[in-house]
């Protein structure tokens, strides 16, 4: 009874039936990477399974054999549909227009032009005959040299997709594994059985079973699509950015391997060696830059580019695999010309500003008090007064200048510093002994902070010299104290409170801008090396203006020993960030 039905038919039909079941889901993907050459390759499974199918029904000897043309023809072009596929999906799209895939489409062509023909010259097969098996017109014939060739270019083209997408797995780590792991393995199961009907292996007469098993093929395929996102998910993506991270870099990147010969360079690095990028693949690093060390710490290199003089950061990393096995180097060519050049520039103002233009002006301040002393004129001295009340300005200006040096450049590492005896040594000097009530240091005599001692000290002189110069009260007081610990402990808040008037917005909102203009402007510098200073700790400033007076939250991290343990407090949220 299993013999009478037409069982190998009906499985041929219903596998072709189920592929075009899976291409109507596929469609709407048809412009994704790698979507049209996917869609192609389900495409001739079910022309190869419904032409097969049908052709177990047809007795007539000339009818079967023309048959023999689609069948042939699906075969032919899976491979390079799915070979395509496998270069667009894993980002290779760039050889899909190269002489070698237009060399495989060529071949592929012959082959089938040489099938369609074969009844003329018998070069693929000979002694064509229908031979029926369980009643169905099943063929039978000899195969010749050239359907081998035909046949090893077919599993050729299928085994190095394969490859491409098993090569995916392993570089790209589980973002992409197990869709393109499921691509890999799907031709294996009806690649069996063509091999084995190719060396005549098996039944007799030698059954093609490829179509029957085309089912477990989409089962992985349809797994990759519906389960894990495959067209939503394409590794092409990952390929191309890691090379677009290295050649959209902007700046020049050298990697070499273990031997120190270059493997890998984009075209600013390029430029630099002074050759094409791929003539310096493959030699030695120490043919275009002898200066660097690999092992070394963080060098600079000068080159001549284009014929102007150019300073690089050079900084070297080593290159790990995913054993942590090291297989070469990272070199980055970081250009530094111009803030070179803006350093030197600035260096040379600062000098002049606080030696030259220091020298010069205390000479006129000088010159201002003796004639004030000597004028009679009290109009006259008025002016002498305000002349000399602007100089001092301007020396104080410098004196803020150099402060901004070191809260910018400052050799000292941050350590854990006690608070308060440094905020308490600057109260006591800007005071003076007249007033020593006048700052109150309400901070544990525990707490430490993770800072530079002198760049706290430049911090808190400029908060406490503004809380008591801008205060128009004869008596001005400010309050400096802890505001907050955040519940890990790791940051404390430290509060720096006077009854001022408040200082103005504009000086505030030129913190937040990237260049001061001519009608926003702060008129000193002190809230600027306040801000520097603190965000070269590692902290945040924030202010609170109100009528009352002026509150400055400082943002540290927090040194203390059983730190999170310290109570913690909401830092009040009306404040303006700077």
């Amino acid at each position: 009874m299993l013999h009478s039905l037409p069982w190998l038919a009906i499985a041929a039909l219903a596998s072709g039936a189920i592929s075009l079941w899976f291409l109507r889901y596929l469609w709407p993907y048809r412009n994704r990477l790698g979507g049209r050459f996917f869609l192609a390759t389900i495409g001739c499974e079910a022309l190869w399974s419904l032409s097969y199918g049908v052709a177990l029904f047809v007795f007539d000897p000339a009818l079967r054999a023309a048959f023999e043309i689609p069948i042939w023809l699906s075969i032919n072009f899976i491979g390079v549909f799915f070979l395509a596929f496998a270069f667009e999906y894993t980002g290779r799209a760039a050889l899909l227009r190269s002489k070698v895939m237009a060399g495989v489409v060529s071949l592929q062509v012959l082959h089938t032009l040489i099938v369609v023909t074969n009844p003329i010259h018998g070069i693929a097969w000979s002694n064509y005959r229908i031979e029926p098996v369980f009643g169905l017109a099943t063929v039978a014939y000899t195969h010749q040299p050239w359907l081998f060739v035909n046949a090893a270019g077919f599993v050729l083209m299928i085994a190095v997709a394969s490859f491409l997408l098993a090569d995916t797995v392993f570089s790209y780590g589980p973002l992409y594994r197990t869709q393109a792991a499921a691509i890999a393995i799907s031709p294996v199961f009806p690649g069996l059985p063509f091999l084995l009907w190719l060396v005549e292996t098996g039944t007799m007469p030698p059954l093609n079973l490829t179509p029957l098993l085309f089912p477990i093929h989409l089962a992985f395929d349809m797994y990759a699509f519906f389960s894990r996102d495959m067209f939503e998910m394409v590794p092409a993506a990952r390929r191309v950015a890691d090379h677009a991270a290295i050649g959209n870099l902007g700046t020049a990147v050298v990697i070499v391997d273990t031997g120190t010969r270059i493997i890998e360079l984009n075209d600013e690095a390029a430029e630099i060696l002074g050759v094409d990028a791929s003539d310096a693949l493959g030699r030695q690093l120490s043919a275009h830059l002898p200066d660097i060390d690999l092992d070394g710490d963080a060098e600079t290199l000068a080159r001549t580019v284009d014929g102007r003089r150019r300073e690089y950061a050079v900084t070297t990393s080593p290159l790990t695999d995913s054993s942590g096995t090291a297989v070469g180097d990272t070199i980055v060519l970081q250009d530094i010309t111009e803030e070179r050049r803006r350093e030197q520039r600035l260096a040379v103002l600062n000098r002049v500003l606080r030696h030259n233009l220091r020298n010069d002006l205390n000479v006129v301040h000088g010159y201002l008090e003796m004639a004030e002393e000597r004028v009679g004129d009290e109009g006259l001295q008025e002016m002498l007064q305000t002349a000399e009340r602007n100089t001092a300005a301007v020396l104080a200006l410098g004196e803020k200048a150099r402060d901004i040096e070191r809260a910018l450049v400052t050799d000292d590492d941050p350590e854990p510093v006690a608070l308060r005896p440094i905020v308490a040594g600057v109260a006591a000097e800007l005071a003076g002994e007249d007033s020593p009530e006048a700052i109150t240091v309400d901070l544990p005599a525990d707490l430490r902070v993770r800072a530079s001692p002198s760049l706290l000290e430049i911090v808190f002189a400029n908060l406490l010299e503004n809380a008591l110069e801008h205060n128009p009260s004869g008596s001005p007081t400010a309050t400096v104290r802890v505001s907050a610990v955040d519940r890990a402990g790791d940051r404390v808040t430290i509060e720096i409170r006077d009854d001022g008037p408040g200082i103005p917005e504009h000086e505030l909102g030129v913190l937040d801008e990237t260049e001061e203009t001519a009608l926003e402007h702060g008129s000193g510098l002190g809230l600027w090396i306040v801000k520097w200073g603190v965000v070269s700790l590692g902290g945040a400033v924030n202010f609170d203006v109100s009528t009352e007076g002026t509150s400055v939250f400082l943002d540290f991290p927090n040194a203390s020993v059983g730190a999170g343990s310290e109570a913690s407090a909401d830092v009040p949220p009306s404040r303006d960030n700077a």
